[in-house]
C-alpha cells in the first residue's frame, strides 16, 4: 500500500492520492479504486505502493529480522500491496509461512503472478495466502497462527477508526505474545491537530485527509481494550519519516 508524496516529484510521486486543496477532504486514496485499475492495467503497479521497491522492503526485512524474526516464524504482511516486503520475505521464510492482506485483489494477483514469478519464487507461496479485506479480514487464517506482522505506510492513508478496527479484526490470529508492528505519521505532542504539519523529511500530512498523522497517545489509545498491549518505538530508518509503533498480543 503506497506511502505519502515526496518532497520532490519522482516515481513515487504518483502513487500517491492527490494532496487535500484548501478546503477539500481527501478520505483515503483506497477509495480510487479507478486510478488503481489504471496503474495496474498500465503495468505501473510498483508507483501504487510507492516506489524503493527494494529499499521498502529489505528495510521491512532487516527491520523484523532485528526484531526477533526467524525462517520457521509465520508473517502477516498487512497493506502487502504488490508484495514490495513479500519478496524480500518470501526466500527468508520457510515456504508458505508469509500472509498477505490488502484491499486490492487486483495488487495480490499482480504481485504473485508478476513479482514473485520475476523474483523466481513463486513456488514458495501459495496463491490462497494472499487475501483481499477492506476490514483486514483473512479468511484462509486460523486461530493463533502468526508469530509477527508488519503494517507498513496503510494507517498513513487511513483515519484513526481503522487501527482499532485493525486491531481488533486481526487480533486471533496471532499467537500469545506475539507483535504486530504499525507504521503512522507522529504529530509532536502539542501540535494542533487540525492543521497541515511537515515533518523532517519533508512530508506534509493532515489531521483530515491523506496522508494522515497522529500522535503517539492516539496510537495507544486505539490499542485500548482491544487484547493488545502497546508500545512506542519511533524512528526506524523509513526514509519518509513513518514512525514504529508495537503491539504485542497480551
Amino acid at each position: 500500500m503506497p506511502p505519502p508524496s515526496p518532497a520532490s516529484p519522482g516515481p513515487q510521486a504518483t502513487a500517491v492520492a492527490a494532496q487535500a486543496q484548501p478546503g477539500q477532504i481527501v478520505e483515503s486514496q483506497y477509495d480510487r479504486t479507478e486510478r488503481t485499475a489504471s496503474l495496474i492495467a498500465a503495468g505501473k503497479h510498483r508507483n501504487l505502493i510507492g516506489g524503493q521497491w527494494n529499499t521498502m522492503g529489505d528495510l521491512q526485512l532487516d527491520f523484523l529480522r532485528r526484531s526477533g524474526l526467524m525462517p520457521e516464524h509465520r508473517v502477516l504482511d498487512i497493506g502487502c500491496g504488490c508484495l514490495r516486503a513479500g519478496v524480500k520475505l518470501i526466500p527468508y521464510l520457510e515456504p508458505d509461512h508469509y500472509y498477505g492482506l490488502d484491499a486490492e485483489k487486483a495488487l495480490l494477483d499482480v504481485g504473485f503472478h508478476k513479482e514473485l514469478a520475476r523474483a523466481g519464487i513463486q513456488d514458495r507461496l501459495s496463491r490462497a495466502n494472499l487475501y483481499a479485506s477492506r476490514l483486514f479480514i483473512h479468511r484462509r487464517l486460523g486461530a493463533a497462527a502468526i508469530d509477527m506482522a508488519i503494517c507498513n505506510s496503510v494507517m498513513t492513508h487511513l483515519p484513526l477508526n481503522y487501527v482499532r478496527i485493525c486491531l481488533e479484526n486481526t487480533l486471533d490470529y496471532f499467537k500469545d505474545g506475539a507483535s504486530l508492528f504499525m507504521t503512522f505519521f507522529e504529530l509532536p505532542a502539542g501540535t494542533r491537530f487540525s492543521a497541515p504539519h511537515t515533518n523532517t523529511h519533508g512530508v506534509t500530512t493532515n489531521g483530515a485527509s491523506d496522508p494522515y498523522h497522529y500522535t503517539v497517545s492516539d496510537m495507544v489509545h486505539a490499542a485500548e481494550a482491544t487484547g493488545w498491549a502497546a508500545s512506542y518505538i519511533g524512528e526506524w530508518g523509513h526514509p519518509r519519516g513513518q514512525a514504529m509503533m508495537r503491539y504485542r498480543r497480551a
